[in-house]
């Protein structure tokens, strides 16, 4: 007799907070809509749409270009298996050559050049929706949160326990 009741009370208890958890998720569900891509579209005219495709382009081409004066020495540095990522990278930069420097540098100019343009285009509106969407975003992605952790920004549990 005392097993019945004590299984049915552990049952019936059981569907009460399940029911209570999933009532709980409901309620605490935004209606606001998830940014998406469709979002960035909405917030800026064609001519700046136009020219960020064309900056993407831009951007493309360079990175082409440069692609195709990577020496095989200089690729078999990238693929190395015996080196860690940060190592390769710093043996992939020095053996660059003074003209692929010279491209790096030509390139990061045009892009940060490319951003001012298009920044002065914006109207203080767009600034403000972009502002917003960046941050929603920011928010929502785990890669940002993982991202601040390392940076120290965001408490890690493991810091949290040495402190204690």
């Amino acid at each position: 007799m005392k097993t019945i009741v004590k299984s049915t009370l552990s049952i019936l208890l059981g569907v009460i907070i399940t029911g209570s958890v999933a009532v709980a998720q409901d309620q605490s569900q935004t209606k606001t809509p998830v940014p998406t891509k469709n979002m960035k579209t909405q917030i800026l005219t064609e001519n700046q749409k136009a020219m960020q495709k064309a900056d993407q382009q831009k951007r493309k081409e360079m990175r082409e270009a440069f692609k195709t004066t990577i020496s095989q020495d200089q690729k078999d540095l990238l693929s190395d298996p015996r080196l860690v990522k940060a190592d390769r990278i710093k043996k992939f930069r020095a053996s660059l050559t003074d003209k692929q420097v010279s491209m790096i540098k030509a390139r990061q100019q045009e892009v940060k050049a490319e951003k001012e343009q298009f920044r002065a285009t914006l109207t203080d509106q767009q600034k403000i929706q972009l502002r917003q969407r960046s941050m929603m975003k920011g928010k929502m992605t785990r890669g940002n949160q993982m991202k601040g952790r390392m940076n120290g920004q965001i408490p890690n549990n493991s810091r949290m326990r040495k402190q204690i």
